[in-house]
């Protein structure tokens, strides 16, 4: 870690990194997850409980609500989750299938926002969860949106195995002309998707719109145009939003 890194402070993410993965846990639990002291942890968590990030009973602690604010902040400061998190309600009523808005984070795609379709119970969110750009299908929609050598210089600074490049470069090259993204899910953490790019005014990628694709169907290739055909309306209006308001 460089000397301009503070330590402390990179504690305290990887305490809270542990405490979203366990959900709940005693300081034990979390000192044995990220290899630290007991007594560190215990001061920083202190630290954390006082300021709100945490909260705990009975030696048992979690994620405090405090975060909620900082996730809200953050979407706004995204303006295709401002233009566009209508028109992404509006995708999940019409497939009823969970709609998703992924954004780029430096070298990772991030699902900033989803919306479950009513009737439904969201078992397994995917909002907040990122990933490699080349991992995640909305990453991979986003790369296709860039001009060719640019798409080229992210894939081989995102990806270690240099022969990945090219396979991963003809895809792109395909999601680009089809103007869509088609993910199975044993390829990727998370279900089926069908995912388009948004394009944001410069003509660069502003994110990506997606939904799940269903897993059987009497008519999948019908129901899959379909909705790739939604997905792609769905990304243009957004796109189309995003320019009247530059």
């Amino acid at each position: 870690m460089g000397t301009d890194r503070v330590s402390a402070t990179a504690t305290s993410v990887t305490i809270l990194e542990s405490l979203r993965r366990q959900g709940t846990a005693g300081v034990t639990a979390i000192a044995e997850d990220i290899d630290g002291s007991k007594a560190n942890v215990h001061k920083h968590l202190a630290t954390l409980e006082d300021a709100g990030f945490v909260r705990s009973a009975d030696g048992q602690y979690e994620l405090g609500h405090r975060f909620l604010g900082f996730a809200v902040a953050s979407k706004r400061q995204e303006p295709a989750y401002i233009e566009g998190v209508s028109n992404l309600a509006k995708l999940a009523d019409v497939t009823g299938a969970t709609a998703t808005l992924v954004v780029r984070e430096g070298l990772e795609a991030v699902y900033l926002h989803t919306v479950v379709p009513v009737g439904r119970v969201d078992t397994d969110s995917l909002e907040g969860r990122r990933g490699p750009l080349t991992s995640v299908p909305g990453g991979l929609a986003i790369l296709s949106c860039y001009p060719p050598e640019r798409r080229r210089a992210l894939v081989e600074e995102t990806v270690d195995d240099t022969d990945r490049v090219e396979p991963l470069l003809d895809r792109l090259r395909t999601a680009a002309q089809e103007s869509a993204v088609v993910e199975p899910a044993e390829s990727h953490d998370g279900p089926d998707e069908i995912v388009a790019p948004i394009a944001g005014p410069d003509g660069d990628p502003a994110g990506a719109v997606g939904v799940e694709r269903p897993t059987t169907s009497d008519e999948s290739d019908r129901v899959e145009a379909d909705l790739r055909k939604l997905v792609r309306n769905t990304a243009g209006a957004i796109s189309n939003r995003l320019s009247l308001t530059r």
